[in-house]
C-alpha cells in the first residue's frame, strides 16, 4: 500500500513524524478494522478517551477528532502501522457510523470536493515552493559549514596560542561568512569566543570546548538525513532554521502548575529578550519561556520569580524538549513552593550527561542545587557542595548572592552553559528570590 518512507513524507513535520512513529504499534489501538476503500481505528489518548481515527486509502485523505492538523501524528501511526504490520488489521465491509458518515460526506458533496482538491493543489503548490526556499537555504548553509571545517582545522594546526596574535578582522571575516551563509547563530559563537583570551587563565580550555562544539555541527550536517527526525529538527534550530509558533501551539500541551524558577532579561541584535524558566509541579518538567521584543514595547506577559502559572505549555519538537509557549489564557498565583534540586555535583553531571546524550547540540541546562555555598576565591565566585567539590559561578549579584548565604549553604537555581554556572534566583525564608 504504502512505504514507510511515503507514509513520513505525508507528515507536516518531523515532529508529527517522530511522534507517529511512536504510536504505530497495537497496544495504542482498538477496533482496528478496513478493507481496500479505507482503514479505521482507535487510537489511545492521554487520557481514558480515544481518539476516532480514518484514512481514505485512495487519496490518501485523512481524518481524526483531535485538534491537530491533517495528517496528524494519529494518522501517521495508523498508516504505519497498516503498512508495516497489516495482519493487525480486521477485513470488513461493514463501516462504523462515524466512518461511514466521514466518506459518504466526502463522496456526496461534489462541489465541496472539488473546492477541497483545488485548496489542496494551492497548499501543495505553497508547500513546494517552500521545500525548494528550505533546500536552497540549506545549500547554501552547507557551503558555509564547509568553510567553518576548513577555518576550524586551519586554526587547531596552527594552535590555539595563534589566535592571541590575529585582530579583530580575524574572528569577524568568518563570523560574517557565517551570517551570509544563513548562519548567524554561529557566526555570534565565533566572535565571542575571542573575548574568552581578556585575562581568562582557563581560555584555551574554554576556546577549544566552543570550537568542539562548532565541528560537532559541521559533522552533524554532513549526516543530516541519517538522524531521528527530532535530533535533526534540533541541528536545524542550532544552525538556524526554526519552527513557527503557530506550528508549535498546533503540537499536544502539557498542563500543569509551573512555578517560575527564575529569568534573565538582556539585548540581543537590537533586540529585548527574556528567558523564563519554569518547572511543573506534578511533571517536574523543565521548561524555556524565550521572548522577543523590539524597543521599548515590553513584554506581553509578566511572570514574577517564584510565582506559579497555572495553564498549559506546548514545547518545541526536540529529542530533550526544553523551549516552550504559553498556551493563553492562564492564571498566575503567588503561592510559594518548597525548591528541591540537585544534592551534589555528581548527580548534576550525571543528568547533565544524559542530556547532552539525548542533544549533543543543548545550549542551556536548568539546574537548582541544594545546600551549595557561594565563595569568592582570587576574585572569581564559585559555589561548594557537601562533598567539597566546586563549580565557576558568573561573577554577578556576588555580594547579594553571599549576604544571602551569611556563609551557610542555601539553595541556588540558574543556567549551566556547560562552562560556567549563571545564578538567577536563591531561597531566602522559604521563599524564592530573583537574583
Amino acid at each position: 500500500m504504502w512505504t514507510t518512507q511515503q507514509i513520513l513524507s505525508f507528515s507536516p513535520d518531523a515532529g508529527i513524524a517522530q511522534r507517529g512513529q511512536e504510536l504505530a504499534t497495537i497496544r495504542k489501538w482498538r477496533n482496528l478494522q478496513g478493507n481496500e476503500n479505507a482503514v479505521w481505528g482507535e487510537c489511545q489518548s492521554s487520557g481514558a478517551s480515544h481518539y476516532l481515527v480514518a484514512i481514505d486509502v485512495k487519496g490518501p485523505k485523512f481524518k481524526c477528532n483531535c485538534p491537530s492538523k491533517k495528517p496528524c501524528k494519529h494518522s501517521i501511526g495508523l498508516m504505519l502501522l497498516v503498512a508495516n504490520n497489516s495482519d493487525a488489521i480486521q477485513i470488513t465491509n461493514e463501516y462504523p457510523n462515524w466512518v461511514d458518515e466521514w466518506l459518504n460526506n466526502r463522496t456526496s458533496n461534489k462541489t465541496e470536493e472539488v473546492n477541497s482538491e483545488e485548496e489542496e493543489i494551492i497548499q501543495h503548490e505553497r508547500e513546494i515552493a517552500k521545500q525548494k526556499n528550505r533546500n536552497k537555504r540549506l545549500l547554501l548553509m552547507e557551503t558555509g559549514l564547509e568553510e567553518l571545517e576548513v577555518w576550524l582545522t586551519d586554526t587547531i594546526r596552527q594552535g590555539l596560542a595563534s589566535t592571541e596574535r590575529q585582530g579583530y578582522d580575524f574572528w569577524h571575516d568568518i563570523s560574517a561568512r557565517m551570517v551570509d551563509a544563513k548562519l548567524g547563530g554561529l557566526g555570534k559563537k565565533i566572535e565571542a569566543m575571542q573575548l574568552l583570551q581578556g585575562g581568562n587563565i582557563n581560555w584555551v580550555d574554554k576556546m577549544l570546548s566552543q570550537m568542539t562544539d562548532l565541528y560537532l555541527v559541521v559533522k552533524g550536517f554532513k549526516n543530516l538525513e541519517k538522524l531521528p527526525p527530532l535530533l535533526q529538527q534540533e541541528l536545524l534550530s542550532v544552525s538556524g532554521i526554526n519552527i513557527k509558533k503557530d506550528e508549535v501551539l498546533e503540537q499536544e500541551g502539557v498542563s500543569d502548575e509551573w512555578m517560575v524558577m527564575g529569568q534573565i532579561e538582556g539585548v540581543e541584535d537590537r533586540l529585548n529578550f527574556r528567558r523564563v524558566w519554569l518547572q511543573g509541579k506534578k511533571t517536574k518538567q523543565h521548561a524555556l519561556i524565550l521572548d522577543y521584543v523590539f524597543g521599548d514595547g515590553g513584554f506581553p506577559n509578566h511572570f514574577p520569580t517564584g510565582s506559579i502559572l497555572k495553564g498549559v505549555l506546548h514545547f518545541y519538537p526536540s529529542s530533550f524538549p526544553i523551549r516552550a509557549i504559553v498556551r493563553l489564557p492562564f492564571d498566575i498565583i503567588n503561592e510559594p513552593q518548597p525548591l528541591s534540586g540537585f544534592s551534589d555535583f555528581k548527580k548534576f553531571t550525571a543528568a547533565y550527561s544524559e542530556a547532552l546524550v539525548a542533544n549533543p547540540w543543548l545550549l542551556d541546562f536548568p539546574a537548582c542545587f541544594e545546600n551549595v555555598t557561594p565563595f569568592k576565591k582570587k576574585n572569581q565566585l564559585f559555589i561548594l557542595d557537601k562533598n567539597n567539590h566546586q563549580l565557576e559561578v558568573l561573577n554577578q549579584d556576588v555580594w547579594k548572592l553571599l549576604a544571602m548565604s551569611s556563609g551557610y549553604p542555601i539553595k541556588i537555581f540558574g543556567e549551566w552553559t556547560g562552562d560556567i554556572f549563571i545564578p538567577l534566583s536563591a531561597e531566602s525564608e522559604g521563599r524564592l528570590v530573583a537574583l
